[in-house]
Order: structure tokens, then C-alpha cells, then sequence
């Protein structure tokens, strides 16, 4: 489905019919040069994608055919943000810093950034580029995963059919073929039908409900690809335009247009704009859980519930369930089925629209929101989650005795060994410590290691931090700066650049 403001439709005598892309060569060269955009990109900005996609606009084409097959094929993309650090964590130390000394020079500026990128343990060009990397035009194109352009093409026309449905008010359709795999969709997206005479199938459009209608409409969007399936098939449906407030009738059938679904893509899509919005919001946030969508079901008494998401991190699943559209009886049945499931970790968010006597007989957590799911009391929840598990996980190691076997290993071989996290390791590290080591970064370091550093280092008099860093280097360290800050060194820049800063002894 493509956003309601990229449909391109026909109306004429009553009826309503989607502007159907035609497999000619000028349509097919579009899709396989927008393609090879894409593919370009990979590795670049998202800002370097879209200055090259605003081009394809100043051709010949209606802007709305560019925009929505864009679209398509973002939902191909894999976008992440290129920063060691945390972006977030990045701008509140230098916020912090800045607001301290009023910067008000370039100069200034550059100093607030050398400092604070020792205290983070970065180099000053590393923290730069951490600052602003969660930006959506700074998200690097990690993967795309390509495609056929007459597949885009089929792709897209059936994106404008599901998108002129998301305005009906009813439909009704036949297919020749597959009925099994039509009544499994029909129940799992939860839409509300009857089953009339020469088996047609008629289905309430999100049209017809007066709340939560973008989700049903999506549900009711996500349906068509079952429908087009079978050899032969028809629907039609009664579309609302709220702009000429008339009724137009939508009407189609098998070998009308190249509309055939393609698995692989309609299985991108996600159930509503909330789910997809919450999707790639939380998943910028690289919060270290790994977000799944319509994980494994969860009994619910003598049912099943399939959560619309999970996230799982180091063995911990905490299950989110977003409510959608709602009729009372329906509303009934989640109620009493949510209550049923025992001994998981769920997460209800419901819209404030729901907002009813039957939520409050929910069990466990319910969360509301207005437009978008808040990331802050999952944040929050799952935060908890983390810090009750890594306060078991110390009790556990407090029974045992953290042993180093040679001169140095990292917090995760560590874990590993004790069959624990890393940062439980730390924690321990840190209450306890371990004889003869130092905790430094990631490292536990044999004392003996760092003297011959500091002896080697010292030998040298003054010396550069490219000098330094090889020597470190040089004992299997690469967190230099953290091992020059453990010896008592400083970092003294010449502006940003790396090979010009010196190390001092403080």
C-alpha cells in the first residue's frame, strides 16, 4: 500500500479505477534505472539517495508514479546510523560541556570537542560525526535488496489497488481457487465478513467502523494479494470520497492489469502506519534489542495470540501487542484473551481512543498513545528488564571467583567463560576487583602489561599520539586513549588533526 496522497486513480461515470502502470519499455527503463539508484547508494547518505531520487522527478512522469515507486523500494532498504557512540549520548556531553564555558568561537567550539572526545574515548572527528548520525538524512544505506523492474512494476500496481480499498466502505469479491489460504487470511488480519450466495465473500471496509480505521483499512489492504492469487478472480467495492462526498464504485478482474502479488514484497508490509512508524523509530534507536515482528504465538487459555512484536536480548523477551481497530464484541474477546496469557512478559498499547471500562480489566502493562506508540515507557520497561537481570546475574558471580588466565582478556571472553554477560562482569570487576589486574575499557589488564608500556612509553620522552597508539597497538591493545588515561597521560590536539596530537604525562 502507498501513502493516500501518492494514489493516482481514474473516475468517470460513477466508478473509480487505479492508474495502472502499463510494462511498456519507457515505464520499465524508469523502474531499472531507480533501481540502479538504489543500488548506488548502498554504502551512502540517505540525503545522497534522495538528491538523486528529486531528479527522476524533473522527467517526464507524474511526480506521484516517481514518489510511489520510492516508496516500494525503500522498504528494500536496510538504513542504519554510522556512530561508535550513541548519538544521543554524544550531544549531552557536549551540550553539557558548551553550556558550561558559553561557546561562542569556532575555536571554543573545538575545544569542547577535544575534550569531551577524550572523555568518551574517541577521536575528536569520531565524536563530529557521532553527533548528528541518528539524523534521518544521516542514516547510512546499509543493504538493498533488489528486484526485477517489471516485479516493481506489478509491485506498484498492486500497491494503488490496496490503496483505493483503504477508502472503501464495503467490498465483496470471488476467487476460482485457494479459499483455504483466503478464510486463513481473512481470520488472522481480523476482518469482519459474510459469506453470501455463488460463494462472494463480503467484507466491511475500514470505511464503515468509526475508530481505528487506518489499521483496518491496512488489514483490508493486505488481503488483495490473497485475492489476485487464483487464476480467476473479481471484486468490487464501494470507494468514499470524502473530498466530492460521493460513492464511487472500484470494479476488477483477473487479467485486467499487471497486478500479480510478489511474496517476498508483500511481506515487507507491515499491519498500519503505527506498526511501521514504531518499527523504524525504535530500530534507529540501536538500543541493543532486536525487534521481531509477528514472533512465535503465545498461548492465551485454550487460544493463541500471535503479539504484533517481540524483542529479545541475551535470552530476555518482552512481547508487544498493539490494539487496532474495534467493535465491542471484538473488543470483548482481546480483553478476555490477553487475560489469559500467564507467565509472559507482555506490553499492551492501546490509542487513547480505546480508552474504555473494559482496557482497565487488562492485566499487566498498558501503555496509550495518541498518533504514535511513545518509545520512552518501552524504553523504560525494557530498561528494567535489563537491570533486574544483570542484578541476578552479580548476585550469581558473587559466589564464584573472576579469574584472568594470561595478561589480559576482554569483558566478553570473560562472559563467555562465566557463561554470563559482559556487564555483570564489569559490575563484579568493579565492586571486587581482581589481584594483580586493572579494569581498563573493555580489558582486564595485568598490572605487569601496563608498566612495560609505561616504561616503553616513557623512554620515548616526548612522543606523538600516532607514536603512542602504535606502541600500545603494538601489546594487543586498540584503546589507546584509555590506556594512555589509565598511565596518567593526556592528550594534548593541534585542531582536529589526529597525527599532530601530542601525549603528555599529568
Amino acid at each position: 500500500m502507498l501513502p493516500t496522497q501518492l494514489l493516482v486513480a481514474r473516475v468517470s461515470r460513477g466508478r473509480v479505477k487505479p492508474a495502472y502502470a502499463q510494462m511498456s519499455g519507457e515505464l520499465l527503463n524508469l523502474a531499472e534505472r531507480m533501481i540502479n539508484v538504489f543500488e548506488g547508494c548502498v554504502g551512502g547518505r540517505k540525503a545522497l539517495l534522495a538528491d538523486r531520487l528529486r531528479r527522476f522527478e524533473e522527467e517526464d512522469f507524474d511526480y506521484r508514479l516517481i514518489r510511489g515507486l520510492s516508496t516500494l523500494l525503500e522498504r528494500r532498504c536496510l538504513f542504519e546510523a554510522e556512530s561508535k557512540l550513541d548519538p544521543r549520548v554524544a550531544r549531552s556531553v557536549v551540550f553539557e560541556e558548551a553550556s558550561r564555558r558559553r561557546v561562542a568561537s569556532i575555536d571554543e567550539r573545538r575545544m569542547v570537542i577535544e575534550e569531551c572526545s577524550v572523555k568518551l574515548g574517541v577521536a575528536p572527528e569520531e565524536l563530529e560525526r557521532s553527533l548528528w548520525a541518528d539524523l534521518d538524512e544521516e542514516l547510512i544505506l546499509r543493504r538493498f535488496d533488489g528486484l526485477e523492474p517489471s516485479k516493481l512494476i506489478r509491485w506498484y500496481n498492486l500497491s494503488l489497488a490496496q490503496t483505493l480499498l483503504f477508502k472503501s466502505l464495503r467490498m465483496e469479491f470471488t476467487v476460482s481457487e485457494g479459499w483455504k489460504e483466503v478464510f486463513r487470511a481473512l481470520k488472522r488480519l481480523g476482518l469482519m465478513y459474510s459469506i453470501e450466495g455463488d460463494k462472494r465473500v463480503a467484507v466491511d471496509g475500514p470505511l464503515s467502523l468509526l475508530k481505528m480505521t487506518e489499521r483496518y483499512g491496512t488489514a483490508l489492504a493486505k488481503l488483495l494479494p490473497y485475492i489476485v492469487r487464483a487464476e480467476d478472480w473479481w471484486l468490487k467495492a464501494d470507494v468514499l470520497s470524502r473530498r466530492r462526498n460521493r460513492i464511487y464504485v472500484f470494479e476488477a478482474r483477473s487479467g485486467e492489469a499487471e497486478l500479480e502479488p510478489i511474496d517476498e514484497e508483500n511481506a515487507q508490509l507491515y499491519d498500519s502506519g503505527v506498526e511501521e512508524r514504531f518499527a523504524r523509530a525504535f530500530n534507529s534507536l540501536e538500543s541493543g534489542w532486536r525487534l521481531r515482528r509477528e514472533p512465535e504465538p503465545i498461548q492465551a487459555g485454550s487460544h493463541v495470540l500471535i503479539p504484533d512484536f517481540s524483542f529479545e536480548k541475551r535470552g530476555l523477551k518482552v512481547y508487544l501487542e498493539i490494539l487496532g481497530f474495534w467493535t465491542q464484541d471484538y473488543l470483548e474477546r482481546k480483553v478476555s484473551k490477553l487475560n489469559q496469557i500467564q507467565g509472559v512478559d507482555l506490553i499492551v498499547a492501546a490509542d487513547e481512543e480505546l480508552a474504555c471500562s473494559k482496557l482497565h480489566k487488562l492485566h499487566g502493562n498498558v501503555i496509550y498513545y495518541q498518533k504514535d506508540v511513545p518509545l520512552r515507557p518501552i524504553l523504560d520497561h525494557l530498561r528494567k528488564r535489563e537491570e533486574e537481570a544483570l542484578s541476578k546475574q552479580v548476585e550469581e558471580l558473587r559466589r564464584v571467583e573472576i579469574k584472568v588466565d594470561g595478561e589480559a582478556a576482554t569483558l566478553d571472553e570473560l562472559a563467555s567463560k562465566h557463561n554470563t554477560t559482559p556487564q555483570a562482569i564489569r559490575k563484579i570487576i568493579e565492586e571486587a576487583g581482581v589481584k594483580g589486574y586493572r579494569l581498563i575499557g573493555d580489558y582486564v589488564v595485568k598490572e605487569d602489561k601496563l608498566e612495560a608500556i609505561r616504561r616503553e612509553l616513557e623512554s620515548l620522552g616526548e612522543v606523538s599520539l600516532t607514536q603512542a597508539a602504535a606502541i600500545i597497538e603494538s601489546y594487543g591493545f586498540k584503546e589507546h586513549q584509555q590506556i594512555l588515561a589509565a598511565l596518567g597521560y593526556t592528550i594534548e590536539w593541534s585542531g582536529l588533526d589526529y597525527t599532530k596530537a601530542r601525549v603528555r604525562k599529568i
